[in-house]
Formats: structure tokens, C-alpha cells, sequence
């Protein structure tokens, strides 16, 4: 199996773990006291079978032990890196897969894409941005390569969308729950019905060591259990373990109630740490106490996959749907989030993935469905994030889903961040994070711990609009719409946060944020797209704006002059003030991706027609080669000299027109042109499937 699939795989893994929140397990020791002769072969053994057991941090002390004797070690650098990853240190986990890349950079070419991760998880966009672009750029055959440059691209436009999220919203509190909820371990799941909230936990503040043939004592110890906290005026009570479901080695973890508070559901897992299986009971919930537990179908918990994160919703117009997530067949990739709906008797309906709109090829964990505004609530590490796992909302009933919108600071940071939750309406909930602040065994970002948020003040902007053709005043159907959060610093890494296709008469319709300054696009084939730019600084109520996109269909083969495209006398190379028209040029083929043009080049009626059309065909040249520099693709333009063959106008006949090369007119200047022309189009499907 080759590293890159590997690392994947056991990423899959992981995202498991940390949905049931064992990642932080403390070191153990391996050896007799002393110092012993080192033997690489046994250490590595060692480390090795640590790392399969779940202990992460034995792993890594035993790999840092082999480093140490063997400093040019470079497959144990990467071990080494890994571990840290996986114990989520990222300082550490940064400075190895940096060591790995450069002992050697042929063999550990995927360390750059993981160093670049390591730094964006830390918070250091600006730095992480080029050492992605550096990855694109040289990744090209290397294992899984396409997806991996996708990732990168992916990842460093969540580096663009974190520069400009980072500033704190002053109407929104975060607040980390003090130990009466949060120990030094991880904590998982908030769920709250009445004034009961429940969550998942190790619960211990002592260090816990995992190994082989543990006895029940110990056994118990590493296994998540439910907890319940009793909420009085703002205030936690002390937790409590619940008895109900008390069950020897099952990771018990995922909590939530119906609308009604009348169900209960939850995860049971167990499984080594390499392969967890999670199956989805439910239970009756009264008074306060959770009753008889029992496992759902087949249908929801199909046998040989896991089935975890469970939430029941009512959607209106609909009726009762069980959202979960499962690595079952037919997925797009990973972890997905699937639903089931629910008829009268209870019984549930064979499961449908949510599909594109919601899940990516990567992970997609922790569904929550609010009833009132018919929103899913989601995380997951595939889209653009500002760290690894991203909170994220979609309108739209099963299925019916509008495009996804990140929630932005301060619900995400730069570490992961899962389990948004709220009950009534949206101005207070939870989440869990492990991002810097939370209490830890081992390590600043090691743990999951729950979070509660409030809104101090809370408006609601949006933005709407027709797509509309400029000659016939109708709207476009089937125009896609972007919607791109600006950049303060015009530093050109504006980000595309939500797309959305015209169908009719029906609007483009976004939800915005206060103080944001962003950019509409609007893109349709045989049109050219169109921009425009809008604000909602200093906006203080609820507002929807609206803004029309007007477009203008394009002719094939019709000629678009260049203004401004000037050479010296008997000269092809480019003025300064050709390079920025040029600049304009490419800044259209920018914005319209598929089209395909011929950049041509003509002179007046002067000089033999051989010399006419060498001259032109080597400035057309000089122009396309200007395009190719600032990286557009060479199958997208060609270079033609027309030479005197395609006057506009004859000068012969204008008595102020010169006919050798003393003094010039308006004729002849208006011969003299350069222009474009579109010659065909790009699938703009395999353009961007291409993800080249």
C-alpha cells in the first residue's frame, strides 16, 4: 500500500476516533526501568504496535527514542510526524513533515501537502498558502495526485476565506464550560432537552494508559460514557454518570432527543482503535430517564459498516427524518451524511445519501436539522475550512438542500469543530472544539471540549437577484451565481463561499454576514460573466439587498477590439500601456474559463505584404506570449498575423492619408488594431472536474 493511501485511510480512521473523542490517550511505558541497548528493530516493533493499539503518545516518545539514535532516519520522520498529527499536535506534527520533506523530497513528497495542513491548523494562513500552491504545482503523478491537489486547492482557499473571518464578532459570546462538564480528556456530543444537558466523556483527570489485554478496571476507564449536567440559572451542576446506560466496554457517545423530547438516541461503538463499528439505538425518554434501549434495523445500521451521529427532525411538510452519518457503500467518499424518513408506524425508509451539495469526498459528521427554518447543520474537513473540520448550514429539506454557507469565527477556528447544536432559536447553543484554551492531558489542541455561544444581538442579511440578458431585458435560466467574500486587503484572495443556480423566474437568494464586503459573479455559456461588488458595512437591522447581474451574449467569430495596443515603429515588443490592456483581457478570460480565443494582429495598407505579415504575426505573437506568462493555458489562445488582408477601410481614397510611412491618419490607425475573437468553448463540466 503506498504512504498516501495509507495516511488516508488511517485518516478515516481517526475521524472516527475523534467523533468518540479517545484521540487523547497518555504515554505508557513500554520498558523495564533503565537504560537499555538500544535496538532500532525492537523499538520500531514497539512504536509500532503502539500506534496500533490507539497509544498515540507511547508511538510518538518511541519514535522520537529511534530519531534520536538514527537522525537520517526519513521513513521514521514521517512516523514520527504522523503520530503527532494524529495526537492533533500540530506544532510538532509542522516540524517533522517539514524535517521529512526535506531529507527527501522525492520520496516524501506528500510531507509539503501535510506541512502546509500542519500550519493552517495552527493559524498560519499567509504561510501555509504558497507551500500548497508549491505542492499543486509539483504533485503531479505522484499516488492519488489529482485528489491531492484538489485538497491542496481546497485547503488553501480556506486559508484565503480564515484571513478574512478572523476578526471577532463583538455580538457573539464564546464561552468554554468549566470542569463541572470539561475534564483534561475529551468531551463530545452536547445534546440539551428541558434543562438537562448530556454529553459524552472519558471523565478523568488522571493519566490513562492504553494497552493490550487490559483488565475490566482499565477497560472501562479508556471507554466513552454519557454524563448529565443539570442547568440552574446559567449555572452547571456537577455531572453525573447515567446509569441507564452503563455498559461494560461499548463507547457510548451521540445523544440527541427528538423535537418532542419524547426519544432518545444515541451511539453505541466498539472496535479497537484501528476499525470502530457504531450501530444507532434509540430509546423511550420520561421524566427525566432514559428507558430500555435497543438497536435500530438493519435498514439504519447495515451490517459491516458503521452508523454513527444520529439526529431525529420533523420537517415541516414532510414529517419525521432520521439524519446519521455512515461510511456504508454508495457514498461519495469517507464519512457521509444519509437520512431516512420516518412513516406513522415508525418504520424507517431505506436510507438516501444527501448527496453533492452536503457531502464532499472526505468527511461530513455531526448532522443537526432545525425544524423552524428548515436548516441542516453539518461539519466536515471537504470543503473550504478554516481549519480541519468547519461548521456549516444548508437550507433545504432531505435531499432539497441549497448550497452550503460556513459559519465562520467565532463557530470555527483554525483546529476542528463539530457538534453545533441549539434548542428553541438559534441565540444560544453549543459545539465542541479543540481548539487552544481547552483543558488537556497532553498538549494545547489534543482534546475535544464543549463550548457554549450566545448572540448578543442577532440580524439577519441577505442578498437576492435576477440573472438577466442585457439585450431582451428576460432572465437567464440556468446561470450559476457565485458568491465571493472580498478580501479587505485587495490582495486578489477573494474566495467563492456559496453558489446557486437561476431556475425561471426564481431569484439567486444568500445569507450574508454584518461588516463583510463581497463580490457577486454570474457565469452562463455563450455569455460573457459578469461582477458586481457589494458591501454591508455599517448595515445595523435585518435587510434583504438586492442586486441584478446583467449579461451580454457573445458572438463567435466577431472581432473585439483592444484599445491601447501600441508597438514602436517597425516594433512587435509590448508598451506598458499595451501590457495593461492586456491585463483587461486576461482578466475576462479569467472570469469566463471555458471560451477559447484568437488573439489576431493587422496593419495598415503601407509596406509589401510579406513584411506586413511577418510584423503582425510576431506582435500577435508578443501579445498571447504576455497572456501565457501571467498563467493562462496555451489551449486556450492562438497567435494570428493578418498582415494589410483584412482592411476596415480603404486610406488610398482619403486625400489626407499618407502613402509611404511619413506621417500617419485615422485611417490607418484604425487598421492598425489588435483584437480577439472567440473560436469555441471549453466543457465547462470536465473544466471543472478536471481539477487540473
Amino acid at each position: 500500500m503506498s504512504q498516501n493511501v495509507a495516511y488516508q485511510m488511517r485518516r478515516t480512521h481517526i475521524i472516527i476516533s475523534v467523533c468518540l473523542g479517545i484521540l487523547c490517550i497518555a504515554s505508557l511505558q513500554l520498558f523495564a526501568s533503565g537504560t537499555p541497548k538500544f535496538d532500532k528493530k525492537k523499538y520500531i516493533k514497539a512504536a509500532d504496535k503502539a500506534y496500533k493499539e490507539g497509544n498515540i503518545y507511547a508511538a510518538t516518545d518511541l519514535y522520537q527514542q529511534i530519531l534520536e539514535h538514527d537522525p537520517a532516519g526519513t521513513a521514521i520522520l514521517m512516523n514520527l510526524a504522523n503520530t503527532y498529527y494524529q495526537a492533533r499536535d500540530y506544532e510538532s506534527a509542522e516540524k517533522y513533515f517539514t524535517q521529512a520533506y526535506k531529507a527527501d523530497s522525492t520520496i516524501n513528497t506528500v510531507a509539503l501537502y501535510y506541512q502546509a495542513l500542519m500550519m493552517k491548523m495552527q493559524g498560519k494562513y499567509e504561510l501555509a498558502i504558497p507551500v500548497f500552491n508549491r505542492f499543486i504545482k509539483i504533485y503531479k503523478t505522484g499516488d492519488n495526485a489529482t485528489a491531492m491537489r484538489k485538497w491542496a486547492k481546497t485547503e488553501a482557499d480556506g486559508c484565503k476565506f480564515a484571513l478574512q473571518e478572523m476578526k471577532p464578532n463583538p455580538n457573539i459570546v464564546l464561552t468554554h464550560l468549566d470542569r463541572e462538564v470539561n475534564s483534561n480528556y475529551a468531551e463530545a456530543s452536547p445534546a440539551l432537552v428541558n434543562d438537562m444537558l448530556y454529553f459524552a466523556s472519558i471523565k478523568s483527570d488522571t493519566v490513562i494508559a492504553m494497552k493490550s489485554n487490559m483488565d475490566k478496571t482499565e477497560s472501562e476507564q479508556v471507554h466513552m460514557k454519557l454524563f448529565s449536567s443539570k442547568i440552574t440559572d446559567g449555572t452547571y451542576s456537577a455531572s453525573a454518570r447515567v446509569e441507564e446506560l452503563r455498559k461494560p466496554n461499548k463507547h457510548i457517545t451521540n445523544p440527541s432527543f427528538s423535537a418532542d423530547g419524547k426519544k432518545f438516541f444515541y451511539t453505541e461503538c466498539d472496535g479497537e482503535f484501528s476499525g470502530f463499528n457504531c450501530q444507532i439505538f434509540t430509546a423511550e425518554y420520561k421524566d427525566g430517564k432514559i428507558g430500555e434501549p435497543h438497536a435500530l434495523g438493519p435498514e439504519i445500521n447495515m451490517p459491516g459498516t458503521t452508523n454513527t451521529h444520529p439526529y431525529y427532525a420533523k420537517v415541516g411538510g414532510v414529517g419525521d427524518v432520521l439524519y446519521f452519518v455512515s461510511n456504508r457503500p454508495g457514498g461519495r467518499g469517507g464519512l457521509d451524511i444519509w437520512y431516512s424518513m420516518v412513516n406513522r408506524k415508525g418504520d424507517f425508509a431505506p436510507p438516501k445519501n444527501c448527496g453533492s451539495k452536503i457531502n464532499s469526498d472526505r468527511d461530513e459528521v455531526s448532522p443537526f436539522y432545525d425544524g423552524a427554518t428548515n436548516t441542516l447543520y453539518f461539519s466536515s474537513n471537504g470543503w473550504i475550512s478554516m481549519g480541519g473540520r468547519d461548521i456549516y448550514k444548508s437550507e433545504g429539506e432531505p435531499g432539497k438542500n441549497s448550497s452550503i454557507e460556513n459559519l465562520g469565527a467565532p463557530f470555527n477556528s483554525s483546529c476542528d469543530d463539530f457538534y453545533y447544536r441549539f434548542i428553541g432559536d438559534s441565540k444560544k447553543g453549543y459545539l465542541v472544539s479543540n481548539r487552544p484554551g481547552i483543558f488537556s492531558v497532553r498538549g494545547k489542541t489534543c482534546c475535544d471540549d464543549i463550548f457554549s455561544y450566545q448572540y448578543l444581538r442577532q440580524i439577519h442579511i441577505a442578498v437576492k437577484g435576477r440573472v438577466i440578458d442585457q439585450a431582451t431585458d428576460q432572465t437567464i435560466p440556468g446561470a450559476s451565481v457565485n458568491l465571493s467574500l472580498k478580501s479587505e486587503a485587495q490582495t486578489g484572495n477573494d474566495v467563492v463561499i456559496a453558489t446557486d443556480t437561476t431556475q425561471g423566474e426564481k431569484l439567486y437568494f444568500f445569507n450574508l454576514k454584518e461588516e463583510k464586503q463581497y463580490k457577486l459573479s454570474g457565469a452562463k455559456d455563450g455569455y460573457f460573466a459578469v461582477a458586481s461588488e457589494f458591501n454591508t458595512l455599517g448595515i445595523k437591522n435585518s435587510d434583504t439587498l438586492t442586486v441584478n447581474l446583467y449579461m451580454k451574449r457573445f458572438e463567435k467569430d466577431k472581432e473585439y477590439r483592444l484599445s491601447n495596443i501600441y508597438y514602436d515603429f517597425n516594433k512587435w515588443d509590448l508598451r506598458d500601456e499595451s501590457k495593461r490592456t492586456l491585463d483587461t483581457l486576461y482578466g475576462i478570460l479569467t472570469e469566463n474559463p471555458t471560451i477559447i480565443i484568437e488573439l489576431g494582429s493587422h496593419t495598415d495598407a503601407r509596406g509589401s505584404d510579406a513584411y506586413n505579415q511577418d510584423l503582425s504575426q510576431k506582435r500577435a505573437e508578443s501579445c498571447v506570449t504576455y497572456l501565457l506568462s501571467k498563467g493562462l493555458s496555451k489551449d486556450r489562445v492562438t497567435a494570428k498575423g493578418y498582415g494589410k488582408t483584412k482592411l476596415l477601410q480603404d486610406c488610398t481614397k482619403i486625400a489626407e492619408c499618407p502613402t509611404d510611412q511619413n506621417g500617419d491618419c485615422e485611417c490607418h490607425q484604425l487598421n492598425r488594431r489588435t483584437v480577439f475573437k472567440i473560436t469555441g468553448e471549453l466543457d465547462r463540466k470536465l473544466l471543472y472536474d478536471n481539477n487540473e
